[in-house]
């Protein structure tokens, strides 16, 4: 790797001499200036630094828009807006962050004044249906971690919304990892409406000089006799219960290797099957769910008799003894019995999937033998592998900086626990775990996680024990050496693990592997799905891209930029729920009528009419308004534009509307003078001020400082 050159970007809203050059960044945002773009750049690269760079060319070709930054979590927002601070030449009062926690009337105020939002996807989505603004005047939005753009997820409506609403819109997503294979790209590209992919590996020519070498070692370990013993007691357990599945025809019966997904993947078809069993679906549709497409699961459980209810128990069963082996060949024989006792537990329960497990003569052995042998202090071979490459770290690189990533907050805390006490007098050592809580096991706030990063980073924590919360999103220092506990079978989480080293010195990643267990299998998977990811982003003209999309220039009216908010909305609250309930509810209706054109377009509805099914609305031509009327009829909602129904008012509401239209001056009295008024109709004390404020409250008076003022006359 060469020297980092001295040269910086600089120009409009860059601070000066801060961002550092590099060739394959410029690059990349010439490539995006004018397109749609998915740019996908291992963790180290800088995905941030071409955000801030995009930002600022948007601010200079529309120097009166918005931006927009989207994160998936709070600690990403709050890391999104010190770079924004740090490397742009903008006011910080213009560079907001949105939570959920801000009030609504006041994020549509921060909205219009803002120049820079940043922002979880949630509270803009939410923001968007409800019309408090819209995204007329953003010339780009920033979608971070953009893998996350499928199914429900908020991103999806955000970047429809702007397409549709914004002349000149501009996407960037921003990715490490986008996915195994060419449909889930594709997805990414359909939801944010991509023209462009760009894709940065370390190999490449531009980037190799500035980036250090990352040198992956696979550290195999054999499980002890005594370990291995065990494990074939619960394999030959797991074998009779899988019996059940084969017999029925339920399951490939020459697979070599059973999964906890393929007894998942049964249950999940059995629920889809009841769900649209009564529902109308198509039969191709139907398939694209399912994953035994054929023979079908429910058709076979019916051809046969086969008790649904025994399915679901015998699948239960199969994926706790499969976790249960998995937690003795690759975690620690303590994760093991901590598992065992919560089968006995859910066994008292009553918990029919429990008491197979616990009542079989298995299960008892296996207890026996942890209860006589005190097995609690048998150690799986991968701690004194951990131990071992951490001493090596110290004494041969004087590294004192480690990731240790492991998937489950035990094994966390048992690593804590051994490490302090291998090295009390050497490192100091803490575990890194998310927010969520369950009753024995108490997540870490965001304070919590924020302050152990801060000490990582000041080196007064040398050995972070992560769980995947540390994986991406976070902003969480280099570090020399990343060690694996077990390999994950994801090409998302590998990319992401072991980009937290390399970034500014050569780094070392360490995989710790159990010799003919799951970890083998996890390991190839991920590194395959990791190859088929780049195969598929280096020749990219197999996905589809957005094309010719329609392009004008952004306007911005005296009225549109003078307009701090629709300032009466905002004042009064009533008015704008209301408002709101009412964009809900058309929102709701274009989504439904948007569904019925779709299928009456579609073949499914041309075979049903083949077969000689009738439609209501072949036999009644409804127009638009008519079935508008309908749905709001359904949803229990008022049609918006039929008439209101009329208001009475009180005698005494209409006498004090009276008086002051009539001895006000210019329909304006003195608030003393009416209530001298009042007294001669008897509108005295309490009721004086209950009609009064009826009358306000209605918008026939208003009251300012010591005056009266007539707005309106009742009907």
């Amino acid at each position: 790797m060469q020297i980092e050159s001295k040269k910086y970007f600089n120009g409009p809203h860059l601070k000066r001499d801060i961002v550092h050059y590099r060739h394959y960044q410029n690059n990349i945002i010439n490539s995006c200036k004018n397109k749609n773009s998915l740019v996908v750049l291992p963790t180290g690269l800088g995905k941030t630094i071409i955000g801030i760079l995009l930002i600022a060319y948007s601010l200079k070709k529309y120097p009166r828009a918005k931006l927009i930054i989207l994160a998936p979590t709070r600690p990403l927002v709050s890391q999104h807006k010190a770079s924004c601070e740090k490397f742009l030449n903008i006011s910080s009062e213009e560079i907001i962050s949105f939570t959920g926690k801000i009030p609504p009337d006041k994020r549509i105020l921060l909205f219009e004044k803002a120049k820079i939002i940043i922002s979880t996807p949630q509270v803009i989505n939410n923001d968007l249906i409800r019309g408090r603004y819209d995204l007329r005047h953003v010339s780009l939005i920033i979608f971070d971690e953009a893998h996350k753009t499928k199914g429900n997820y908020s991103y999806n409506l955000i970047s429809k919304e702007y397409i549709n609403t914004c002349n000149d819109p501009l996407i960037l997503g921003l990715t490490a990892s986008p996915g195994k294979d060419y449909e889930r790209i594709q997805l990414i590209c359909d939801n944010l409406h991509i023209e462009n992919i760009v894709f940065r590996n370390y190999e490449d020519e531009d980037v190799k000089d500035y980036i250090y070498d990352i040198d992956t070692y696979i550290n195999l370990v054999t499980l002890p006799t005594r370990m291995l013993e065990l494990s074939q007691v619960w394999q030959n357990l797991f074998s009779k219960f899988l019996r059940f599945f084969i017999d029925r025809k339920l399951i490939n019966p020459y697979k070599k290797y059973y999964s906890k997904l393929d007894f998942l993947r049964i249950t999940h078809d059995l629920t889809l099957s009841f769900r649209y069993e009564k529902d109308y679906i198509s039969e191709e549709e139907y398939l694209d769910y399912l994953f035994y497409h054929d023979p079908k699961i429910i058709d076979i459980i019916k051809e046969n008799d086969i008790d649904v209810n025994a399915v679901y128990s015998y699948c239960s069963s199969c994926i706790s003894l499969l976790h249960a082996k998995d937690l003795i060949e690759t975690q620690n024989i303590s994760l093991f019995i901590s598992f065992l006792e919560r089968i006995k537990y859910r066994a008292e329960q009553g918990i029919l999937s429990a008491k197979r497990i616990v009542n079989s003569k298995h299960f008892k052995f296996v207890n026996s033998a942890i209860e006589e042998e005190d097995l609690s202090n048998l150690t799986h071979p991968k701690i004194n592998k951990i131990i071992s490459i951490i001493r090596e770290e110290i004494e041969e690189f004087n590294n004192k900086k480690i990731i240790i990533f492991t998937q489950f907050r035990e094994m966390a805390e048992f690593l804590k626990n051994k490490l302090k006490y291998e090295f009390q007098n050497q490192l100091k050592i803490e575990k890194f775990i998310g927010q969520s809580s369950k009753i024995d096991d108490i997540g870490f706030s965001q304070k919590v996680q924020s302050e152990i990063l801060q000490k990582f980073r000041e080196d007064k924590i040398n050995v972070l024990i992560a769980t995947s919360v540390a994986e991406e999103g976070l902003d969480i220092p280099n570090v020399d050496a990343i060690l694996f506990y077990e390999p994950v079978p994801s090409e998302i989480r590998l990319i992401q693990r072991r980009g937290r080293t390399g970034r500014y010195a050569p780094g070392r990643c360490y995989i710790l592997v159990t010799e003919d267990t799951v970890d083998i299998p996890f390991y190839i998977v991920a590194r395959r799905k990791e190859g088929s990811m780049k195969s598929v982003l280096r020749d990219y003209e197999q996905i589809q891209l957005s094309e010719n999309l329609e392009r004008k220039s952004i306007i911005f009216s005296k009225q549109d930029i003078n307009k701090c908010s629709d300032l009466e909305l905002i004042q009064n609250f009533k008015e704008r729920r209301e408002r709101e309930k009412e964009i809900l509810a058309n929102r709701s209706i274009e989504d439904i009528l948007n569904q019925l054109d779709e299928f009456c377009n579609s073949k499914d509805y041309e075979k049903l009419k083949e077969c000689g099914v009738t439609f209501y609305s072949d036999l009644i031509k409804m127009e638009l308004p008519a079935m508008k009327n309908k749905i709001l009829k359904l949803k229990g909602k008022k049609n918006p534009n039929q008439s209101k129904r009329k208001v009475y008012l009180n005698k005494n509401v209409k006498s004090l509307i009276n008086m002051v239209k009539t001895y006000g001056e210019n329909c304006k009295i003195d608030f003393k003078e009416l209530l001298e008024l009042a007294k001669e109709e008897e509108i005295v004390d309490r009721k004086f001020y209950i009609h009064f404020n009826q009358a306000c409250f209605r918008g026939y008076l208003r009251k300012q400082e010591n005056y009266v003022h007539f707005v309106m006359d009742y009907d």
